[in-house]
């Protein structure tokens, strides 16, 4: 809706919503500002294109008793594995992908996401392990 300032968007019923009703006030000037410093070009996007983690984020757990099922007190943890709405802009523009410092999850590169999920990284009772910053990965 361009003519009344607005972007509607498609509701889980099937209905449309307003993106002004929804925030009380116009938003649609922010939304192509935040494009056009992401993309370069000042317009609406066709997809929501601004998650804070990315298309996709992947929650994991600490395997207590090692059957790499979430069960008894486990619990997933508030970390994830996620890019951002910068690094997807970075790939999508051709950018040197940058990554930021993180309060807790662990940032990755679009590039790298999208390999990790081909390789299988990322499926279910898939295990990994965490080094802290003084060791180091020997293979056997």
């Amino acid at each position: 809706m361009p003519a009344k300032g607005d972007i509607w968007y498609a509701l889980p019923s099937g209905k449309w919503g307003s993106l002004n009703q929804l925030y009380k006030l116009p938003v649609r000037s922010a939304i192509m500002e935040m494009h056009k410093e992401l993309y370069g070009e000042e317009v609406v996007p066709d997809t929501w294109v601004f998650n804070d983690f990315g298309p996709t984020a992947i929650r994991w757990f600490k395997d207590i008793n090692g059957n790499k099922i979430l069960d008894g007190k486990e619990r997933l943890s508030g970390q994830m594995f996620h890019t951002t709405p910068e690094n997807e802009a970075e790939k999508t523009t051709g950018s040197t992908v940058r990554l930021v410092p993180s309060h807790g999850c662990i940032h990755l590169k679009p590039n790298d996401r999208d390999r990790l999920f081909t390789i299988g990284a990322f499926k279910r009772g898939t295990s990994f392990t965490v080094y802290k910053y003084h060791e180091r990965y020997k293979s056997n």
